[in-house]
């Protein structure tokens, strides 16, 4: 048996739980040539909290020969030996240290890796010296590497609450007796609970059904979360953070609107100047020093502070025009004068179905020239989203 030719020998450990597809597995198909049987271990992913759990060895051996006792070498040194039954044999991971991987500083970095050796003694007076490596992970993980959704690390406010937060817990073997997720506000804020209750197997878990409301978000703040795995008396955490953005506009254009008919009306949509009539504009200009709504387009204005533009977003020009008097014609025109709106557009959805949506936009005064004191054209630049 021990002459068997190494292709041959590939197709016998292929049927014998094992593959000729990498360099660990080739070192064994030259390994058992020479010896008559290696030792392959199957549990080699531990998570922090498979501190005492039996992991598992299969042999492969010649005809007539059987593997006979087993040790574990660890940096050159048996630290145990494994319990021989047949052809398998397992060990405790007890045997394999604390789980700690301090780096550099002494800082324990959570997950690491273990290179053993395994030693097998066989019936035929030779012995194999097997090496593997068994990684050690978290238990408790964020996103889903199942479908490869990763938790977002950014959102509006007015999108939090559909936030879905997704976790994974990874174990061999050991029981996990709690899953518990925790909020704070901010970075100086203070972990408290969240509400929730999270499955111990892993999953999803949306916002909407949790205590978030109670930190009172509001834009530029950031969620902070924590995810705390137990079982027994061991803990893993994992944390990660939701920057509270603002809702960037979707479109912005800079046009002129001017007294002349040809060139005095505006579709903010499109961007479109367009003349006098054009059923499609939605302001014109109105003499003599304003604009006003036109077509039954349904659109209004609330005038705002003039260094309001510079820093609005969707939800603040939302909010500043829920808070005015809307109307649509405005006269007196000077530069710098700043408004909000309102208006409703409908946009294509994936399906290529359309859905109409309330727009809110931002909308500034400039450049306005004046022919014998009476205004010709002014510059209006504006930004609009949903």
């Amino acid at each position: 048996m021990k002459n068997i030719q190494y292709w041959g020998l590939c197709l016998f450990i292929a049927i014998g739980l094992a593959s000729c597809e990498n360099e660990e597995d080739d070192y064994l198909v030259d390994n058992y040539k020479d010896v008559g049987g290696y030792a392959k271990i199957t549990d080699r992913s531990l998570s922090r909290f498979d501190t005492n759990e039996d992991l598992n060895i299969d042999f492969i051996t010649a005809e007539g020969v059987t593997a006979e006792s087993v040790e574990i070498i660890q940096d050159g040194e048996v630290i145990g030996t494994a319990t021989v039954s047949g052809e398998s044999a397992s060990f405790n991971s007890s045997i394999l240290g604390d789980f700690m991987f301090p780096d550099d500083d002494g800082v324990d970095e959570e997950e690491g890796e273990y290179d053993i050796r395994i030693r097998t003694t066989y019936s035929n007076g030779n012995f194999s010296e097997d090496p593997f490596t068994i990684s050690v992970s978290k238990a408790v993980s964020l996103g889903n590497a199942g479908d490869e959704y990763s938790n977002p690390t950014e959102t509006t406010i007015d999108s939090l609450s559909s936030v879905e937060l997704a976790y994974e817990i990874n174990t061999l073997s050991a029981p996990i007796d709690d899953v518990i997720l925790m909020f704070k506000k901010n970075e100086d804020g203070t972990y408290t609970g969240s509400g929730a209750d999270l499955s111990a197997e892993g999953g999803y878990i949306e916002l909407s059904d949790t205590d978030y409301e109670d930190l009172n978000l509001m834009v530029n703040d950031t969620l902070y979360y924590q995810i705390t795995a137990t079982s027994g008396s061991m803990t893993d955490v994992v944390e990660s953070m939701i920057a509270i953005t603002p809702k960037a506009f979707s479109t912005s254009n800079s046009v002129t609107l001017t007294d002349d008919p040809l060139l005095n009306q505006l579709n903010l949509s499109t961007g479109e100047i367009s003349a006098e009539g054009n059923e499609e504009g939605e302001i014109r200009f109105l003499e003599p020093t304003g604009f006003e709504v036109i077509n039954d387009a349904d659109i209004s204005f609330v005038q705002v502070d003039d260094d309001f533009f510079d820093d609005a977003d969707v939800l603040t020009a939302q909010a500043a025009f829920e808070e005015g008097d809307p109307m649509t014609s405005v006269t007196n025109l000077e530069n710098g004068d700043t408004f909000v709106y309102k208006t409703t557009r409908e946009v294509e959805d994936e399906d290529e179905n359309m859905e109409t949506f309330n727009f809110y936009g931002v909308f500034r005064i400039g450049n306005v020239t004046s022919v014998d004191g009476e205004v010709i054209s002014y510059e209006i630049e504006y930004a609009e989203g949903y």
